[in-house]
């Protein structure tokens, strides 16, 4: 079984329920776990992540459990971009958790076995755990998968030689703020990802995720993703430090039916397209993401549109 690489801060509600969710798995009992524990970030967060450290004291149900307990806090991007380059330094591939997402019964099987089976398939970056629901494509009627340009960082998989692809530092970003084409091949995954890369790269937020996508886009491949989602994130809708007034974009149901893994997908236009449409930005987000890069108070209309929804 491939390893699960899990990141945790201070969020004990969410690792409680994304922890409780993830031994559901039959799986857990043959995979390594390897646990990274962000530190508190200020004084107030001690007790919190002192809470949350608590949760993994004696776990047992997992081959083998692995924790890494930070000393001074490192936030999440670093985080992982370390805790995975350690894994993979041991590992072929690995599945990637983070604190506020819970998981289907079926997700670590769906997992394995997508790795399994794509690992030599030179167009495919990662696999995805996590499906939006797609306006206009009836997920129901299928038990597949399919393929998207748009690597994503809800539950997710890759293996290592893809992930030592990957250029941290991005150091063709002035190129690609240039370049309208290089700039639209980005987008193919979504109109949101850079406007995300060129926040991060300004250093308006901290982000490992958009630098993943960008290396996939890159490198011209793609993600898998299971027509129906193995897994939901509830910290859009529980953690107040994560409520999003755009949660319900995000919702699915974890059915948990099994996933028919074809090995010679090829990319469906129209869910590509019905996937874009998802992740592509309305006016009032558009707003939100330019007020956001230039510091013109991204709080203040988060607030003033949910008045009027």
């Amino acid at each position: 079984m491939s390893p699960i690489c899990l990141f945790v801060y201070k969020r004990f509600d969410t690792t409680k329920l994304m922890l409780e969710s993830l031994m559901t798995c039959p799986e857990c009992s043959e995979s390594d776990l390897y646990v990274f524990m962000d530190a508190a970030r200020s004084e107030k967060d001690i007790e919190k992540v002192v809470k949350v450290r608590s949760l993994f004291e004696g776990l047992s149900g997992f081959r083998h459990v692995e924790i890494f307990p930070a000393d001074s806090n490192k936030g999440l991007a670093r985080s992982v971009i370390e805790g995975v380059s350690n894994v993979l330094q041991k590992h072929d591939d690995i599945i990637v958790l983070e604190d506020d997402l819970v998981v289907a019964p079926d997700f670590l099987s769906f997992m394995n076995e997508a790795l399994k089976v794509y690992k030599d398939r030179s167009d495919i970056w990662s696999i995805s755990g996590y499906t939006p629901n797609l306006e206009d494509i009836d997920q129901s009627k299928s038990n597949g998968v399919f393929l998207v340009p748009r690597a994503q960082c809800w539950g997710w998989a890759t293996w290592r030689d893809r992930w030592m692809k990957v250029d941290w530092e991005v150091v063709d970003f002035e190129e690609i703020a240039k370049s309208e084409v290089l700039q639209d091949n980005f987008n193919r995954g979504g109109d949101d990802l850079f406007r995300t890369l060129k926040m991060e790269r300004r250093g308006r937020i901290e982000s490992w995720a958009v630098r993943w996508a960008y290396a996939a886009a890159k490198n011209n491949m793609l993600t898998i993703n299971p027509m129906q989602s193995k897994v939901k994130n509830i910290g859009v809708e529980i953690s107040d430090n994560h409520k999003s007034w755009n949660a319900a974009h995000h919702n699915v149901e974890l059915l948990g039916n099994p996933t028919i893994i074809d090995p010679n997908i090829k990319i469906n236009k129209d869910i590509a397209k019905a996937f874009k449409r998802h992740h592509d930005l309305n006016i009032i987000s558009k707003i939100g993401y330019f007020m956001r890069m230039y510091n013109l108070g991204y709080d203040f209309i988060k607030r003033i549109v949910k008045v009027f929804q």
